[in-house]
């Protein structure tokens, strides 16, 4: 028993239950009965959250007895229903009982012996040597944009800042916009797909490979917001994906690999091992 909303429900519950039945029809520290099950109000109580309240704790209680209940009637009908042929599910269990067994151990297995470590190397020659599963399914860009409000001031020095190619001045770029509440993006090294650029400035592209070709920077107007942006790259749909878009795709295709590799050579050695000490055997020529 948690919280007081419990308290209260299970209190209440209590009482009528007593003026309901016979005393000694009621047990102690029991909520409800259902063809020989019991169910108790501490387990009742293990399901209402330390912080609900009294109202939400009682209409959760409320609603747990009553799926009990409503569980117990429907398992009773299916009891009588089948045949013992039909209620027989020991191969089953033994078969999910021997899944969920032989599933922990090689996820133990796994954990104690797979090798990590991905080099650089081991990536990228992992990327020359499968690139038919890396195809593009949208265009992607490289790209940098700000959104200012309309009225924005000391616009000259802005645009001066925006379309420089330096270090220092993607920062003070960056920190105008900070200065003034605009809304930017500029990750220029951060491949970005096509789809998301239009979805954050409302650029109007009738051709998207044409637009893209021109390598554009545009600057336009809508509502009360200025819109700058420049593509510095960009690459086509139905292309090979870069590298540094798919590496962690990448990494996680070489981990599953060796996972395979490894529990595969486990199995192997274990059923040698086995059938060489007798342990397993083969009782036909």
């Amino acid at each position: 028993m948690r919280n007081i909303g419990v308290y209260v429900f299970l209190l209440t519950a209590f009482i009528s239950c007593q003026t309901a039945q016979p005393e000694n029809q009621v047990e102690e520290g029991i909520a409800a009965l259902a063809y020989g099950k019991r169910l108790s109000w501490d387990e009742i109580a293990s399901i209402v959250p330390d912080n609900a309240s009294e109202e939400d704790s009682s209409a959760l209680a409320e609603r747990f007895v009553n799926e009990w209940l409503k569980e117990h009637a429907i398992l009773s009908q299916a009891e009588a229903n089948l045949s013992e042929g039909e209620k027989n599910f020991d191969d089953e269990l033994a078969n999910y009982r021997k899944n969920l067994i032989t599933f922990a151990y090689e996820n133990k297995y796994v954990q104690q012996r797979l090798d990590t470590f991905i080099s650089a190397d081991e990536i990228f020659s992992y990327y020359e040597s499968n690139q038919e599963i890396f195809g593009l399914k949208d265009y992607i860009v490289k790209v940098k944009f700000c959104i200012l409000q309309s009225e924005t001031p000391k616009l000259k020095k802005f645009r001066k800042l925006f379309e420089s190619d330096t270090s220092e001045d993607l920062v003070a770029v960056e920190q105008f916009c900070v200065d003034y509440g605009a809304s930017y993006y500029l990750n220029i090294d951060n491949w970005m797909f096509f789809e998301e650029l239009i979805s954050k400035v409302p650029l109007e592209t009738y051709n998207i490979e044409s637009f893209l070709r021109k390598n554009p920077k545009a600057e336009f107007e809508k509502g009360d917001k200025l819109y700058f942006v420049q593509v510095l790259d960009y690459k086509f749909k139905d292309s090979v994906s870069p590298l540094d878009l798919v590496q962690n795709q990448i990494r996680s295709l070489i981990l599953n690999r060796r996972k395979k590799e490894l529990l595969a050579k486990m199995r192997e050695d274990l059923y040698k091992s086995a059938l060489s000490s007798k342990e397993i055997e083969k009782l036909y020529e």
